[in-house]
């Protein structure tokens, strides 16, 4: 661990808090809320040691060591939910109350994204920063990656305030970062401090110094410092609480200084110097081995130290895996290690947290499928690679609990992908578009609405050819859009990794015309025909006589344009049966958008049946008709009292077919099954939407003797 920079971190935020010029007003010090980054990116480590664990041993030194006067809060961002913009908690209320505070920053956990602009409001909506001098402490270590403008917030907050100040340190941040962060600080009176920065700490120091905050070591006596141990199960696990010897040694290791037996964590008074601290626990697993952790550490005079062993569980794990991978190309790891404790193999972000696999693989499934069933010995198995490239780490995870037992670095290079295609193109039809770069299996290309959030559209997609082109009918309304190459990737939850967008390439689509003509009116069921003036790429569009204004095509009365043999502009259609006012309506396809219009009323065919007045169960009868003969057109059967609607439940049959063409005729109903005697209709039914054009009553006699 590197010492300086976590004294740095303890110097930095002492600097701000001891500062009499920083909380004191009139009526004394401000209430302070403390915020504190618990991002995923707080997984990220230096010298070995994850951020999470170097900032919280700091944080709870400094709330050991503040004023017991002095009123403190604590709120944290990022530790519950993966995602969450809104994942700010106050872990602990404004009070003297130290415990609740240190307890809370124990349990913490980084998990999530960086809202930290707005937990700045959060923090000064509790301290009712409009009526109360009231100060905010920010840690983090990085950019607020929440879409807010953290320096406007902050002006903002200032300009609202009483007396408000936000101090900022930056945790492990770049140059850039720096100067997003001081401009909260700078916009609110407050100060920035740079926990890396040994130079501008050290001069903080002298400030504190200059303004009495250093403390006094009482005429040349010694005084002790409180110092603080835990452990926890491997670097990042879970803090012990309980099973655990304690001693504590002089760096020479002859003076045992402290020790502490079958205890969690253990607090000791000790002198400035240099120290070895040892742990023992005996409860891992069975308790049948005692498992150790030591840490060399240095106490400063009147400093609260609080120290984080991590217990050495013996588990060894190689891990070997290729330097680098291109963009959505899987590649072989190599293992050795516990497989039986429930451990598996993650790719990750280097700054990703343990639960944050973009993919992964369980170690002993696979590596029964390897068929290398010996733990020691290496097993070879295949994992999915990041889309995007950049930094990456593969890692040997334990499962309960959840702690990083190996990792290794993976460079992740560009597949180089590119799209070309025209710069306009019309709605509908069918466009040619050249792509190049490392393909990776399902990989193919889209158009959708320029700047969509989403990836691609459900039926806009086109398969890559091996030519290095792809064919995509274009969408049927006009307006920018994009042409995008999306790597398929495998399945994962992890953002941006599934069909990721690899290259993009604008297009505007313009709208077509076609036009359509036809007579005014039709007979019912007849057929119409039409002429009509075509567009390029005409084959897949169809016509329709659909109701005034619709959008949709009507399913009773329509044609397909290549079906019909249009392509010298003409073409038929049977009308629909019921008559009333339509529209011969002119449809793009793909995308069923009507593009041409022409108004048509439909009136109703004119048909007559007549039956025999009186007909005997069981004989046969004839019956003729008058009527438009269409195809499917029929003699239905049915009891006088039941509706048209639902004459085909209700024990109604058919009578017989009318010969198609036939437009006067007769037809005989051979030995029909009448349920029983009565009035009965004979009615003339279309095949196309089953309209009753003409109906005769008969009457149903029994049989006699």
């Amino acid at each position: 661990m590197n010492r300086l920079l976590i004294l740095a971190s303890a110097i930095g935020i002492a600097c701000i808090w001891q500062s009499p010029n920083t909380f004191a007003d009139d009526n004394g010090s401000k209430d302070i809320i403390l915020i504190l980054d618990a991002s995923g990116s707080m997984w990220g480590q230096i010298d070995g040691v994850n951020k999470i664990v170097i900032a919280k041993d700091v944080v709870e030194g400094l709330v050991r060591g503040l004023e017991p006067a002095q009123r403190l809060g604590f709120v944290a961002y990022g530790h519950r939910r993966e995602g969450d913009c809104n994942d700010i908690e106050t872990l602990a209320d404004v009070s003297k109350d130290r415990d609740g505070v240190i307890k809370s920053l124990r349990n913490l956990t980084a998990r999530g994204k960086t809202p930290l602009s707005r937990s700045v409001e959060h923090a000064a909506k509790a301290l009712n920063y409009t009526k109360n001098a009231a100060s905010v402490i920010l840690v983090s270590d990085g950019l607020e990656t929440c879409d807010v403008d953290p320096c406007a917030l902050a002006r903002t907050l200032e300009e609202q305030g009483l007396d408000f100040t936000v101090h900022v340190v930056g945790f492990d941040v770049s140059e850039q970062e720096r100067k997003g962060l001081a401009c909260i600080a700078s916009e609110t009176g407050g100060t920035f401090v740079a926990a890396d920065n040994a130079e501008e700490l050290a001069g903080a120091l002298t400030e504190v110094a200059d303004t009495g905050g250093e403390p006094s070591e009482g005429g040349g006596t010694p005084i002790p410092s409180q110092l603080v141990l835990k452990a926890t199960v491997l670097s990042g696990g879970p803090l012990i609480q309980s099973g655990l010897d304690w001693t504590v040694t002089s760096i020479d290791g002859e003076e045992t200084v402290f020790s502490a037996a079958n205890t969690g964590s253990a607090e000791a008074e000790l002198l400035p110097g240099e120290y070895t601290a040892t742990a023992s626990w005996s409860g891992w697993k069975d308790a049948s081995e005692v498992k150790h952790g030591q840490l060399t550490f240095e106490v400063k005079p009147q400093q609260h130290k609080v120290v984080t062993i991590p217990i050495d569980l013996g588990l060894d794990v190689t891990l070997s895996v290729p330097q680098q991978t291109q963009e959505g190309v899987a590649f072989d790891v190599t293992w050795t290690g516990p497989d039986d404790l429930g451990a598996y193999i993650h790719v990750a972000s280097a700054e990703d947290g343990p639960r944050n696999a973009i993919y992964f693989l369980g170690a002993s499934r696979a590596r029964t499928k390897a068929g290398v069933e010996d733990q020691t010995k290496p097993a070879t198995a295949t994992l999915g690679a990041p889309s995007t490239e950049g930094q990456y780490e593969v890692r040997y995870v334990l499962d309960q609990p959840r702690i990083i037992l190996a990792r290794q670095p993976l460079q992740v290079t560009d597949g180089a992908f590119s799209i070309e295609a025209p710069a306009e193109a019309a709605v509908s039809s069918k466009v040619s578009v050249g792509w190049s770069g490392a393909t990776t299996p399902g990989d193919f290309v889209t158009i959708i609405e320029a700047a969509s959030n989403k990836a691609f559209e459900n039926g806009h997609t086109g398969k890559l050819n091996e030519d290095g082109t792809a064919e995509l009918t274009m969408p049927p309304d006009p307006g920018s859009y994009e042409i995008r190459y999306v790597l398929a990737n495998g399945y994962t939850t992890y953002p941006n990794t599934q069909h990721a967008v690899q290259a993009v390439a604008p297009i505007k689509l313009i709208p077509v015309s076609a036009g359509i003509s036809g007579p005014a009116e039709a007979v019912g069921g007849s057929l119409v025909e039409v002429s009509v003036d075509l567009p390029a790429d005409w084959e897949d569009d169809y016509v329709s006589i659909a109701t005034v204004g619709a959008t949709k095509f009507n399913r009773d009365a329509w044609v397909a344009l290549q079906r019909a043999d249009a392509a010298d502009g003409s073409l038929t259609l049977q009308a629909p049966n019921i008559e009333g006012d339509y529209e011969l309506i002119y449809f793009l396809a793909p995308g069923k958008s009507p593009i041409a219009r022409q108004p048509i009323t439909i009136t109703r065919a004119s048909a007559t049946v007549d039956a025999p007045a009186t007909v005997r169960m069981g004989e046969d009868f004839d019956i003729s008709y008058q009527g438009p003969a269409y195809r499917g057109d029929r003699i239905v059967i049915a009891p006088v009292d039941v509706p048209d609607s639902k004459m085909w439940g209700w024990g109604a049959r058919y009578g017989f077919a009318v010969t198609q063409r036939s437009t006067d005729g007769s037809g005989t109903v051979r030995k029909y099954k009448f349920a029983e005697a009565g009035t009965y209709e004979a009615r003339y039914v279309t095949g196309l939407q089953h309209q009753v054009l003409a109906r005769d009553t008969f009457t149903v006699v029994e049989q006699t003797e």
